[in-house]
């Protein structure tokens, strides 16, 4: 019993494709986390499946950075009069006002966006060469020092599973399951958040 249950689970561990991940900062790859407060806007994607779970994936990793530092944005509307909805791409006027209505240092924006699930979750290899499909995700951070108005990171991670065809005639196809688009904006967005405190110049308590 002990050596079917090894077997069932060694072929779903060689039978599982999953997402390969592509890192892009086109600033602020290094960050001083040491100082002030940190405020986490609700995140926002197009996944009717874990739109809400990119909020907790951001907050539980960004925590591990920041510690009480972090602020929720919920949180702070309870005793200030700040905007119902604050846009992901913000204008220094915008955040200006922010630091006025949250009297805090920094904003952080997170967005993920399920750009394919064609593969599916499960899949049984073609021998047609020209098949093609994938399950892609992206999530993109924005952090904003709102005590200058400036943007100071930019950053995306883009996640993706491909499922191809092949010029080889393949009679076993034995099936595999693949990493889920919405799956993999959850882990993109840990493994991009993990990427800051590996690269933080200060973190909290050092």
């Amino acid at each position: 019993m002990k050596q079917l249950t090894y077997l069932l689970l060694l072929f779903f561990v060689l039978s599982c494709k999953t997402p390969k991940y592509t890192y892009f900062f086109d600033t602020g790859k290094y960050l001083d986390f040491s100082k002030g407060t940190w405020i986490l806007n609700r995140s926002k994607s197009n996944s009717e499946i874990f739109d809400a779970e990119l909020y907790t994936t951001a907050r539980k990793h960004f925590k591990e950075i920041l510690g009480d530092s972090l602020l929720e944005i919920n949180d702070l509307r309870m005793n200030r009069l700040i905007p119902p909805k604050i846009a992901f791409d913000l204008s220094k006027e915008e955040m200006m006002a922010l630091r006025e209505s949250t009297d805090s240092d920094y904003l952080i924006n997170v967005k993920g966006n399920i750009i394919g699930d064609g593969a599916g979750t499960i899949s049984v290899p073609s021998n047609d060469p020209s098949y093609y499909a994938s399950n892609e995700a992206s999530v993109s951070i924005l952090i904003y020092d709102l005590n200058n108005g400036v943007l100071i990171s930019s950053s995306q991670v883009n996640g993706k599973v491909v499922d191809q065809g092949s010029h080889f005639d393949n009679r076993n196809r034995v099936p595999s399951i693949s990493t889920s688009s919405h799956t993999a904006m959850l882990v993109g967005a840990r493994k991009l958040i993990e990427k800051y405190k590996k690269n933080s110049i200060n973190k909290r308590g050092s």
